[in-house]
């Protein structure tokens, strides 16, 4: 009892310590088996309240991943659902070494399309560049500092960075809109987004590592 006490201080800790930095700088799968896989993953239950005034009138996303980029409205206050762009998101996600695509949480997109809206209220017209997204087994295991039940594993992660955003301001704001977990590589230019169980952790070089990373 005591250990889970001290380790929810520890995680409101480091999302003090980082949501301070924040604020001091202010063969694939088929077609039919995806959509049906779309169809099937529930929308999250409940969205941050902090998110959900981000993007009340439409989630958005700008995505770039080495010569690819891509622009998709997946959700409207006035049309609800869009599968069509949400499929698109689930391809540029997709794991590169296997070629395979995976249906991704859509909480996790809530969470990157809200740090999105609020970069651009202060001025940062950026896309969000993707380090990573789904990952197979193989590939997550084949992944240096990889953890082997990674929230990559099952379309509840991304690693991402923005152009012109510190990583330490990046991680600041996702650990503020508290979707899950949030991991700050020091040296390593991406943090580490995800929608598991709320954590948060400071990795230098490889020497920790939380849980699902």
């Amino acid at each position: 009892m005591a250990a889970a006490a001290d380790d929810g201080l520890a995680i409101r800790g480091r999302r003090r310590l980082l949501a301070a930095a924040a604020c001091c700088v202010c063969g694939a799968v088929h077609a039919p088996r995806l959509w049906a896989q779309a169809a099937s993953r529930p929308a999250p239950k409940t969205i941050d309240p902090r998110i959900a005034e981000l993007v009340s009138e439409r989630r958005t996303l700008w995505l770039r991943r080495g010569s690819e980029e891509l622009r998709a409205t997946y959700w409207t206050a006035a049309k609800g659902r869009n599968d069509d762009e949400y499929l698109k998101i689930c391809w540029i996600l997709r794991d590169l070494q296997a070629d395979r695509v995976f249906t991704m949480d859509r909480g996790l997109l809530d969470t990157l399309a809200g740090l999105q809206a609020w970069l651009a209220h202060g001025g940062v017209d950026q896309p969000i560049v993707l380090h990573s997204g789904y990952r197979t087994s193989r590939t997550n295991r084949a992944t240096e500092g990889a953890a082997l039940n990674s929230r990559h594993v099952v379309g509840q992660a991304a690693d991402i960075s923005v152009p012109g955003v510190t990583s330490v301001k990046l991680a600041g704001m996702a650990s503020l809109l508290g979707q899950g977990g949030t991991g700050f590589y020091v040296g390593r230019g991406f943090v580490h987004v995800d929608t598991g169980d709320e954590r948060v952790w400071i990795d230098q070089r490889g020497r920790r590592k939380a849980p699902g990373a």
